[in-house]
Protein backbone atom coordinates (compact mmCIF):
# COMPACT_ATOMS: atom_id res chain seq x y z
CA UNK A 1 0.00 0.00 0.00
CA UNK A 2 1.24 3.52 -0.78
CA UNK A 3 3.12 5.06 2.15
CA UNK A 4 0.87 8.15 2.29
CA UNK A 5 -2.19 5.93 2.50
CA UNK A 6 -0.61 3.98 5.34
CA UNK A 7 0.23 7.14 7.26
CA UNK A 8 -3.28 8.46 6.77
CA UNK A 9 -4.70 5.22 8.11
CA UNK A 10 -2.56 5.39 11.24
CA UNK A 11 -3.33 9.08 11.81
CA UNK A 12 -7.05 8.47 12.07
CA UNK A 13 -6.63 5.21 13.95
CA UNK A 14 -4.62 7.19 16.50
CA UNK A 15 -7.53 9.60 16.78
CA UNK A 16 -9.78 6.67 17.57
CA UNK A 17 -7.32 5.19 20.05
CA UNK A 18 -8.33 8.89 19.72
CA UNK A 19 -1.16 19.17 8.53
CA UNK A 20 -3.18 22.10 7.88
CA UNK A 21 -6.79 21.92 8.92
CA UNK A 22 -9.56 23.19 6.66
CA UNK A 23 -11.67 25.75 8.50
CA UNK A 24 -14.97 24.41 9.83
CA UNK A 25 -18.01 25.30 7.83
CA UNK A 26 -21.34 26.48 9.16
CA UNK A 27 -23.27 23.33 10.13
CA UNK A 28 -25.83 22.28 7.56
CA UNK A 29 -29.48 22.41 8.63
CA UNK A 30 -30.37 19.36 10.71
CA UNK A 31 -32.79 17.71 8.33
CA UNK A 32 -34.17 14.22 8.93
CA UNK A 33 -31.73 12.92 6.30
CA UNK A 34 -28.74 14.56 8.00
CA UNK A 35 -29.83 13.34 11.42
CA UNK A 36 -30.11 9.79 10.08
CA UNK A 37 -26.67 10.04 8.46
CA UNK A 38 -25.09 11.28 11.69
CA UNK A 39 -26.76 8.53 13.72
CA UNK A 40 -25.45 5.90 11.29
CA UNK A 41 -22.00 7.49 11.48
CA UNK A 42 -22.04 7.27 15.31
CA UNK A 43 -22.60 3.52 15.09
CA UNK A 44 -20.24 2.83 12.18
CA UNK A 45 -17.36 4.92 13.57
CA UNK A 46 -17.83 3.49 17.08
CA UNK A 47 -17.98 6.97 18.59
CA UNK A 48 -19.45 5.67 21.85
CA UNK A 49 -16.11 3.88 22.37
CA UNK A 50 -14.19 7.16 22.26
CA UNK A 51 -15.13 8.30 25.76
CA UNK A 52 -14.14 5.13 27.67
CA UNK A 53 -10.81 5.27 25.81
CA UNK A 54 -10.39 9.00 26.51
CA UNK A 55 -11.41 9.04 30.19
CA UNK A 56 -8.08 7.79 31.63
CA UNK A 57 -6.15 10.36 29.59
CA UNK A 58 -8.57 13.13 30.60
CA UNK A 59 -8.10 12.14 34.25
CA UNK A 60 -4.32 12.17 33.85
CA UNK A 61 -4.30 15.50 31.99
CA UNK A 62 -6.59 16.99 34.64
CA UNK A 63 -4.30 16.30 37.60
CA UNK A 64 -2.83 19.83 37.75
CA UNK A 65 -6.34 21.32 37.68
CA UNK A 66 -7.49 18.84 40.31
CA UNK A 67 -4.60 19.70 42.62
CA UNK A 68 -5.13 23.44 42.14
CA UNK A 69 -8.85 23.04 42.87
CA UNK A 70 -8.14 21.13 46.10
CA UNK A 71 -5.75 23.86 47.26
CA UNK A 72 -8.36 26.49 46.37
CA UNK A 73 -10.94 24.70 48.51
CA UNK A 74 -8.51 24.55 51.42
CA UNK A 75 -7.83 28.28 51.06
CA UNK A 76 -11.58 28.94 50.94
CA UNK A 77 -11.99 26.96 54.16
CA UNK A 78 -9.30 29.06 55.82
CA UNK A 79 -7.09 26.09 56.61
CA UNK A 80 -3.35 26.36 56.95
CA UNK A 81 -0.18 24.86 55.50
CA UNK A 82 -0.55 21.39 57.09
CA UNK A 83 -3.66 20.74 55.01
CA UNK A 84 -1.98 22.02 51.85
CA UNK A 85 0.99 19.76 52.54
CA UNK A 86 -1.28 16.69 52.55
CA UNK A 87 -2.70 17.27 49.07
CA UNK A 88 0.20 15.82 47.07
CA UNK A 89 -0.06 12.48 48.89
CA UNK A 90 -3.76 12.33 48.11
CA UNK A 91 -3.42 12.88 44.36
CA UNK A 92 -3.21 9.17 43.37
CA UNK A 93 -6.53 8.64 45.14
CA UNK A 94 -7.90 11.73 43.43
CA UNK A 95 -6.87 10.47 40.03
CA UNK A 96 -8.60 7.12 40.65
CA UNK A 97 -11.78 8.82 41.86
CA UNK A 98 -11.82 11.21 38.92
CA UNK A 99 -11.26 8.42 36.40
CA UNK A 100 -14.08 6.38 37.96
CA UNK A 101 -16.38 9.41 37.81
CA UNK A 102 -15.52 10.04 34.15
CA UNK A 103 -16.03 6.39 33.21
CA UNK A 104 -19.58 6.70 34.56
CA UNK A 105 -20.50 9.40 32.04
CA UNK A 106 -23.07 8.60 29.35
CA UNK A 107 -20.90 7.53 26.40
CA UNK A 108 -23.84 7.66 24.01
CA UNK A 109 -24.56 11.27 24.91
CA UNK A 110 -20.91 12.19 24.32
CA UNK A 111 -20.95 10.29 21.03
CA UNK A 112 -23.93 12.30 19.85
CA UNK A 113 -22.20 15.54 20.81
CA UNK A 114 -19.05 14.44 18.95
CA UNK A 115 -21.02 13.70 15.79
CA UNK A 116 -23.55 16.53 15.87
CA UNK A 117 -21.32 19.32 17.17
CA UNK A 118 -17.81 18.37 16.02
CA UNK A 119 -17.79 16.18 12.92
CA UNK A 120 -20.81 18.05 11.57
CA UNK A 121 -18.65 21.20 11.45
CA UNK A 122 -16.21 19.62 9.02
CA UNK A 123 -18.21 17.17 6.90
CA UNK A 124 -21.37 17.48 4.85
CA UNK A 125 -24.08 14.82 4.79
CA UNK A 126 -22.72 13.00 1.74
CA UNK A 127 -19.25 12.81 3.31
CA UNK A 128 -20.66 11.53 6.59
CA UNK A 129 -22.44 8.77 4.68
CA UNK A 130 -19.24 7.83 2.81
CA UNK A 131 -17.31 7.49 6.06
CA UNK A 132 -20.08 5.44 7.65
CA UNK A 133 -20.31 3.16 4.62
CA UNK A 134 -16.61 2.34 4.72
CA UNK A 135 -16.49 1.69 8.46
CA UNK A 136 -19.58 -0.50 8.25
CA UNK A 137 -17.90 -2.63 5.59
CA UNK A 138 -16.08 -5.80 6.71
CA UNK A 139 -12.63 -4.28 6.19
CA UNK A 140 -13.67 -1.04 7.90
CA UNK A 141 -14.96 -2.90 10.95
CA UNK A 142 -11.73 -4.90 11.06
CA UNK A 143 -9.65 -1.72 10.79
CA UNK A 144 -11.39 -0.17 13.78
CA UNK A 145 -11.29 -3.38 15.82
CA UNK A 146 -7.54 -3.67 15.29
CA UNK A 147 -6.91 0.07 15.65
CA UNK A 148 -5.01 0.06 18.98
CA UNK A 149 -2.95 -2.95 17.89
CA UNK A 150 -2.05 -1.36 14.55
CA UNK A 151 -1.03 1.93 16.15
CA UNK A 152 1.12 0.18 18.77
CA UNK A 153 2.81 -2.03 16.16
CA UNK A 154 3.34 0.92 13.82
CA UNK A 155 5.25 2.76 16.59
CA UNK A 156 7.45 -0.23 17.31
CA UNK A 157 10.89 0.40 15.77
CA UNK A 158 12.08 -2.09 13.21
CA UNK A 159 8.85 -4.09 13.20
CA UNK A 160 7.03 -5.50 10.18
CA UNK A 161 4.32 -3.41 8.59
CA UNK A 162 1.20 -4.14 10.68
CA UNK A 163 -1.15 -3.77 7.71
CA UNK A 164 0.75 -6.50 5.88
CA UNK A 165 0.54 -8.63 9.02
CA UNK A 166 -3.20 -8.28 9.61
CA UNK A 167 -4.78 -7.61 6.18
CA UNK A 168 -4.62 -9.59 2.96
CA UNK A 169 -4.03 -8.00 -0.45
CA UNK A 170 -7.74 -7.53 -1.23
CA UNK A 171 -8.37 -5.86 2.15
CA UNK A 172 -5.38 -3.58 1.70
CA UNK A 173 -6.70 -2.62 -1.74
CA UNK A 174 -10.05 -1.65 -0.19
CA UNK A 175 -8.27 0.44 2.45
CA UNK A 176 -6.10 2.11 -0.21
CA UNK A 177 -9.15 2.93 -2.31
CA UNK A 178 -10.90 4.57 0.61
CA UNK A 179 -7.84 6.44 1.84
CA UNK A 180 -7.24 7.76 -1.66
CA UNK A 181 -10.70 9.32 -1.73
CA UNK A 182 -11.36 13.05 -1.12
CA UNK A 183 -13.33 12.40 2.06
CA UNK A 184 -10.53 10.31 3.56
CA UNK A 185 -7.95 12.98 2.72
CA UNK A 186 -10.24 15.45 4.47
CA UNK A 187 -10.43 13.14 7.50
CA UNK A 188 -6.66 13.07 7.68
CA UNK A 189 -6.43 16.87 7.33
CA UNK A 190 -8.98 17.49 10.09
CA UNK A 191 -7.91 14.67 12.45
CA UNK A 192 -5.85 16.89 14.75
CA UNK A 193 -8.55 19.56 15.03
CA UNK A 194 -11.22 16.94 15.68
CA UNK A 195 -9.07 15.49 18.49
CA UNK A 196 -8.59 18.96 19.96
CA UNK A 197 -12.31 19.71 19.76
CA UNK A 198 -13.17 16.40 21.43
CA UNK A 199 -10.55 16.88 24.14
CA UNK A 200 -11.75 20.42 24.83
CA UNK A 201 -15.35 19.28 25.20
CA UNK A 202 -14.40 16.34 27.40
CA UNK A 203 -12.39 18.67 29.68
CA UNK A 204 -15.34 21.05 29.93
CA UNK A 205 -17.79 18.22 30.50
CA UNK A 206 -15.60 16.77 33.28
CA UNK A 207 -15.29 20.00 35.26
CA UNK A 208 -18.18 19.33 37.74
CA UNK A 209 -16.78 15.86 38.49
CA UNK A 210 -13.31 17.33 38.98
CA UNK A 211 -14.61 19.94 41.41
CA UNK A 212 -16.46 17.27 43.41
CA UNK A 213 -13.31 15.14 43.71
CA UNK A 214 -11.25 18.20 44.65
CA UNK A 215 -13.70 18.97 47.44
CA UNK A 216 -13.32 15.45 48.84
CA UNK A 217 -9.53 15.67 48.69
CA UNK A 218 -9.57 19.01 50.47
CA UNK A 219 -11.77 17.61 53.22
CA UNK A 220 -9.47 14.61 53.66
CA UNK A 221 -6.41 16.85 53.75
CA UNK A 222 -7.99 19.09 56.34
CA UNK A 223 -9.08 16.13 58.47
CA UNK A 224 -5.67 14.45 58.37
CA UNK A 225 -3.95 17.72 59.21
CA UNK A 226 -5.83 18.22 62.48
CA UNK A 227 -3.57 18.15 65.57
Amino acid sequence: MHAIVRLASFAVLAALAACATPPPTAPAPLTDDRRQALDEFIVAYRLADAWPQAAPKIARDSLPRLEDAAHADIDHDGKGEPAHARVAALMPQGRRELQDALQAFDANELARYTAYEIYAKYFDTAEIRQIAAFYESPVGRKLIALGPVLVAEHKRPGGADPLDKHFDAAEQADIATFWGSPVARKMNATAEQVREDMHGHFIERSEPALQAVARRLATLAETDARP
